[in-house]
């Protein structure tokens, strides 16, 4: 993208602070931010650019150090989903329940997971090895690790689950949002 997508603005606000909202919406109790410094929510990254799943592994030990591991589920979602709403939030939600995880049908994010001592040491163990992102290490393997339980996307349009990772994908958003506001 070359600048941080966390700042880019749709309708009046930032993607931060519309995952922010997002996840307040949905009643989410604690609510972290990976790696982001200056926000009350801000775990630090302890390995740097390790992306979500060194992430998830700070907000972990976040946990631990604070004797808080107890099988609490995660809602992960990352900050450029702009069309992630309440209702595709709380389908996870309810699919959790007996599961370690679980995710939309050949998606990654958004996913649910349990804040697990397992989780942890599977992570844990996969840095002290490298801290090469891919392969292992990545959302994928960590969604394989937990047995994630895919669920079906039901009626929601792939259209919700896309992300920003190119000026081009912005553009487009944008312009969706002014269609959008016009009728």
């Amino acid at each position: 993208m070359g600048e941080d997508k966390a700042y880019l603005e749709i309708s009046g606000q930032s993607l931060l602070q519309a995952g922010l909202k997002l996840l307040e919406e949905i009643g989410s109790e604690l609510i972290f931010l990976s790696g982001r410094e200056g926000y009350p929510q801000s775990v630090a990254d302890i390995l740097e650019r390790c992306g979500p799943p060194g992430g998830l592994y700070a907000c972990l030990e976040y946990l631990a150090a604070r004797g808080k591991l107890d099988d609490l589920p995660l809602l992960i979602i990352p900050v450029d989903m702009p069309k992630l709403n309440p209702e595709i939030l709380r389908v996870l939600l309810l699919h959790i329940r007996d599961q370690e995880g679980c995710h939309f049908e050949g998606e990654i994010f958004p996913c649910v997971l349990r804040a697990s001592k397992k989780l942890r040491n599977y992570l844990k163990h996969l840095f002290q090895e490298s801290h090469q992102l891919g392969g292992k290490r990545s959302m994928r393997a960590v969604l394989e690790f937990c047995n994630s339980k895919q669920v079906s996307k039901g009626l929601f349009k792939d259209d919700f689950f896309r992300n920003i990772n190119t000026p081009e994908d912005y553009k487009k958003v944008l312009l969706d949002d002014t269609v959008n506001q016009q009728e």
